[in-house]
């Protein structure tokens, strides 16, 4: 058995209040590590350190033990959101640098808790998101779990300084991002919370407050202190001495500590290697697998909760930047936010008498309709219930779920990246379609579509650049063979135009097309009768002109595959897949919305109506 001995205080208060026997710690353990072996679904860590932490934060009952440890690792599994970032990433040592995250190196005494200091204000929302920053403390826990037996047995306190802390960090604080992480503090990692404290709580605070509350049990209720600006009063809690320069301490600055913790990280550079092997295969547990809505509860619990975090901030929808708002006052009617509420409030109404439709009312969702309708409430309506109707007519055009393999297959091919924002912040957002990649014996239009589709649809709840200053895409045809083009149905392609220019709030602002193969003209040709002459003139082909697409899109948003700027295809692989990843929950609701046709006043659409007879397209000479 390899476990480090305690002081003595820290003994008396494991053995006091944790349960422990020095005398059964090794049968304890290995009654752990016999169960382990049985289990065919779990591959977890089996350090008598690290199965000793459990079994502390668990009081030693065994069956607490397993039970924590099964969720430890399930959790991984269900909600990868939280734990995308690792310890190798950039992104790890930058978040790091943020001083978001910092534990700090020195207790007060030898059987004191160990203070935890997190100071969301100090990243970017932007950038990060609030579940990056729990992947980076989930990284630094586990150190503490192997080496802090103050952590591990007198517990934490945790200091939540909400100073500088931005509409866009209370945005990612939705519902199911707060029920995975009270979850994974209450239910899966094994510490002892003793206390959270919070210094600088802006104005509304209450509102947030009260609905972490609600997700916590009893216990923890009354660990919560609001302490605002008076830290006078948090020193008799946490003293002075262990606390930064920063707070009026005596300890060392927060750049010392954050310097600690990237060395600490470092030292366990083959831990955490050894750590990528562990997790669970649902496939394998005995009995029924273990699903989101059974750790989390199903998402529409959530709405529940009496928390509204756009009444929290007093405003419907998201602000625009000042050019932004500009834009959209000049070119989209966006005149005041009265309008913007009103108009929010109008369709609202409307949609509730609409019984056969079934649409999501997030006010960010139908602020992307108004925007992309210029306003107009009728045109809005139409959009909304003609958006809604392909969902029900022409389940071909998204056949893929997110949670499809296929999905992150074509994700991670790179079939379509998503182009960062330019510096001008007022420009459209760029998607750089690359439909060579895909194997169509493998992959359907249908398949691309989907993935597509849910690409557009976060950005329009997520950028305001796409929905104010519209999108444009690029189709690099390099790779695309007769297989792909032949894919390419009469019947598909009136669907797709329809959909994407009758349904979708989306302003396209320029279809550039590059490296097209021989007899792309007719194929182009064939395409430009499905569009509108607004559409037509947005058309342009490059072919190996990179020059002539750089005067349109700026090599600071193209990658580095493209003569750009903007990092390696693989790096904007990867961001996209983070962002899906983000949104889990939200898409989790999709296949709550459609439209039932029978309840439809008036007469029910179907295909036919919507796109024509089938039959009528042969008369296309297209071959």
């Amino acid at each position: 058995m390899s476990i480090r001995s305690l002081p003595d205080a820290l003994a008396e208060i494991a053995q006091r209040e944790l349960n422990e026997d020095p005398k059964r710690v090794e049968d304890d353990l290995r009654h752990i590590k016999e169960w382990l072996a049985k289990q065919k679904h779990l591959r977890a860590r089996s350090d008598d350190q690290w199965l000793l932490a459990f079994l502390r934060g668990c009081k030693f009952s065994l069956e607490r033990t397993k039970k924590k440890i099964d969720q430890y690792y399930s959790i991984r599994n269900i909600a990868p959101d939280c734990f995308i970032i690792k310890y190798s990433d950039p992104a790890f040592n930058e978040i790091l640098e943020t001083g978001s995250y910092l534990i700090l190196p020195q207790v007060d005494h030898e059987a004191a808790p160990r203070v935890i200091i997190i100071r969301p204000g100090s990243y970017d929302p932007d950038k990060f998101t609030i579940t990056d920053i729990i992947s980076v403390a989930d990284v630094i826990h586990k150190i503490l779990l192997m080496e802090d037996d103050n952590t591990v047995i007198a517990g934490s306190r945790i200091i939540f300084d909400l100073n500088g802390v931005k509409l866009g960090h209370y945005l990612q604080m939705t519902p199911a991002t707060m029920k995975k992480m009270v979850t994974l503090a209450q239910d899966a990692i094994p510490v002892r919370l003793k206390g959270i404290h919070y210094l600088n709580t802006p104005p509304g605070f209450e509102s947030i407050f009260n609905a972490l509350k609600s997700l916590l049990n009893e216990k923890h209720r009354k660990r919560l202190f609001v302490h605002n600006k008076n830290y006078e009063e948090m020193y008799k809690y946490i003293p002075m001495d262990i606390l930064p320069l920063e707070y009026n301490g005596k300890s060392e600055s927060i750049e010392d500590i954050i310097e600690y913790w990237k060395k600490k990280v470092q030292e366990y550079s083959e831990f955490f290697k050894e750590d990528l092997q562990h997790g669970v295969d649902e496939s394998e547990r005995s009995g029924q697998a273990i699903s989101a809505d059974a750790m989390f509860g199903a998402i529409g619990s959530f709405r529940r909760l009496e928390f509204d975090l756009f009444q929290f901030i007093k405003m419907p929808v998201r602000p625009l930047s000042p050019e932004l708002a500009e834009k959209a006052r000049n070119e989209l009617n966006e005149t005041d936010d009265n309008k913007m509420a009103d108009s929010l409030q109008h369709l609202k109404e409307w949609l509730a008498k609409q019984s056969h439709l079934k649409a999501r009312t997030d006010d960010q969702w139908l602020a992307a309709f108004l925007r992309g309708c210029k306003f107009s409430l009728e045109r809005t309506k139409q959009k909304l219930d003609l958006f809604y109707t392909l969902k029900t007519t022409a389940p071909e055009l998204t056949p893929l779920s997110y949670k499809d393999p296929k999905f992150f297959e074509i994700l991670d091919l790179g079939v379509t990246l998503l182009l960062p924002k330019s510096s001008n912040s007022a420009e459209p957002r760029i998607l750089l379609m690359r439909p060579g990649l895909y194997d169509p014996n493998k992959y359907s239009l249908g398949d691309l579509m989907s993935v597509n589709g849910v690409i557009q649809n976060i950005l329009l709840m997520d950028d305001d650049n796409f929905v104010v200053a519209g999108g444009v895409s690029i189709a690099d045809l390099q790779g695309a063979t007769m297989a792909h083009f032949a894919q390419m149905n009469p019947m598909l392609m009136k669907k797709m135009s329809v959909a994407f220019q009758e349904a979708a709030p989306v302003r396209m602002k320029g279809n550039h097309y590059l490296n097209t193969p021989p007899g792309f003209e007719t194929f182009f040709n064939f395409m430009k009768g499905f569009l509108n002459e607004k559409n037509k003139n947005r058309l342009y082909v490059h072919n190996t002109d990179y020059e002539s697409l750089y005067k349109h899109v700026p090599k600071e948003v193209l990658p580095a595959e493209y003569g750009g700027n903007a990092g390696t295809a693989r790096e904007l692989i990867e961001n996209l897949k983070k962002k899906i990843l983000e949104y889990s929950a939200w898409l989790d609701e999709e296949h709550l919305y459609g439209t039932d046709e029978s309840k439809r006043l008036g007469k029910p659409k179907t295909a036919e109506e919507l796109f024509g007879v089938e039959g009528s397209f042969r008369q296309l000479q297209f071959d």
